[in-house]
């Protein structure tokens, strides 16, 4: 296992996945700013945590830990994290809705515990 945590913003709101067994997800992209470079994105897929899920907005600050996973995806390194652990930092964006809560099927996701 290869864990990694990482701090910094969420790209886009979270999304509400369904696996075809029929298991609730959560998906996220988060951003790390980098000193004289371009952010690292990851890609991120947890668990559903119903509590959690409506505050995770574009440009809100959180803590990830998780698995991570790196492959070559069209030329450019791609960054995944399996999500064990996942915080708020700071305060939350100026957003007032989910606006991305929908249910999108995606493959079955393998879990290690």
């Amino acid at each position: 296992m290869k864990c990694i945590t990482i701090i910094g913003n969420l790209g886009a709101n979270a999304v509400r996945r369904m696996t075809s067994d029929g298991k609730e997800l959560m998906t996220f992209n988060i951003a790390v700013n980098q000193p004289n470079s371009d952010p690292l994105w990851f890609n991120c897929v947890g668990n559903m945590r119903e509590k959690l899920f409506p505050y995770l907005l574009k440009g809100q600050c959180v803590c990830v830990i998780g698995d991570l996973s790196a492959g070559v995806y069209n030329g450019k390194i791609d960054l995944s994290v399996n999500v064990d652990k996942c915080e708020l930092c700071g305060a939350k964006p100026e957003q007032n809705s989910q606006q991305s809560a929908q249910v999108e099927p995606t493959a079955p996701v393998v879990e290690t515990y």
